[in-house]
C-alpha cells in the first residue's frame, strides 16, 4: 500500500477505516496508529538530535529501493552528506567474538577501503563490527553505522565513545524511533539495510548460522557482490564464511584489491 499510494496517504486511509482487511487483520496495529500523537513523534525526533528522512528526500539512499520490503523512513545522525558517497561503500560484519586474525583483517580491510575513498558500513556490534568502525576512523575516512533499535538506545553501550566518533565523520542510522530498544529480532531486520546501503559486503569470520551470513544472504538477494574471508578450517569462525563459499552466495577475497576491482570502476581506481 505504502509503495502504491505513499506513506502519508495509507495512513490516513488506514485509520478512517477505509480498509476493513487491514482492521480485523491487525487490530492492534490499527489501534496504535489511531492513537498516535504525531506532535509528540515529532518531539522524540528532535530532542534525539536525529533528523528523519524519506524516499522523497534527494539524498534517500536509492540502493534500499532494492530490497522487496525498504524501510519507510530513516531516522539519521551525524553528517548527513554522507549519504550521497554511498554510492561508493563497503560493509564488513562478522563475529562478536573473532580470533585475533579476524580482528586484524577487519581493520586491515577498513583502513584500505578508507584509504581507498570507500566509506565502510557495519553495525557497530564488538568484535569484528567494531574493529572495522575503528579502522575507518583511524584514516580519516567515514564510517555508517546501522543500529537495531533506536538512536536514544545505541548497542552495545561500551562503544558510546565509538559512536560519538562516527557521528562526527559519518553516520548512525536507524529505521526505527528514538526510544525504540534494541532487541534480538530486530538485528535479523535490521541486518539488510547494511546489505542494500553499501556496494558490496565482506564477511570477515562467522560462524555456521550467525547474524553475519543473514546479511550477505540478504546482499546476495539483491545482485550485490559478497565476498568471504577464508580462515582455518578447523575453527568455527571459519564455518559461516567457507559455507558461503561452497554454496556459491560469495567468492573468496584473499586481498583488498580483489575487493576493489569488482566494485570501483576502472576509471575511478
Amino acid at each position: 500500500m505504502i509503495h502504491s499510494h505513499g506513506a502519508q496517504s495509507t495512513y490516513y486511509q488506514i485509520i478512517k477505516d477505509k480498509f476493513d482487511f487491514y482492521r480485523k487483520k491487525s487490530p492492534r496495529l490499527i489501534n496504535r496508529l489511531s492513537n498516535s500523537n504525531l506532535e509528540l513523534l515529532q518531539k522524540e525526533i528532535e530532542e534525539s538530535q536525529s533528523i528523519l528522512i524519506t524516499p522523497l528526500d534527494s539524498d534517500w539512499p536509492t540502493g534500499l529501493n532494492d530490497l522487496d520490503c525498504p524501510p519507510i523512513a530513516l531516522l539519521i545522525r551525524g553528517r548527513r552528506e554522507t549519504l550521497k558517497s554511498l554510492p561508493l561503500s563497503i560493509s564488513i560484519v562478522g563475529s562478536r567474538k573473532p580470533t585475533s586474525y579476524g580482528h586484524q583483517i577487519s581493520a586491515f580491510l577498513s583502513r584500505k577501503a578508507a584509504s581507498s575513498g570507500l566509506i565502510v558500513v557495519s553495525g557497530g556490534a564488538v568484535g569484528i563490527d567494531t574493529a572495522a568502525h575503528i579502522g575507518a576512523i583511524a584514516m580519516k575516512g567515514s564510517s555508517v553505522c546501522v543500529q537495531a533499535g533506536g538512536l536514544n538506545n545505541l548497542y552495545p553501550r561500551e562503544n558510546k565513545k565509538l559512536f560519538e566518533e562516527i557521528i562526527g565523520n559519518g553516520l548512525l542510522i536507524s529505521e526505527v524511533m528514538p526510544n525504540t530498544p534494541s532487541k534480538p529480532f530486530r538485528f535479523l531486520i535490521r541486518n539488510r539495510l547494511i546489505a542494500a546501503l553499501s556496494k558490496a559486503t565482506v564477511v570477515v569470520e562467522a560462524e555456521y548460522v550467525s547474524g553475519s551470513i543473514r546479511t550477505a544472504r540478504d546482499a546476495a538477494e539483491i545482485f550485490r557482490p559478497v565476498f568471504a574471508i577464508p580462515g582455518e578450517v578447523t575453527s568455527p569462525l571459519s564455518q559461516g564464511c567457507h559455507r558461503l563459499i561452497a554454496e556459491r552466495v560469495a567468492d573468496i577475497a584473499t586481498s583488498f584489491e580483489e575487493i576493489l576491482e569488482v566494485i570501483t570502476p576502472l576509471q575511478l581506481r
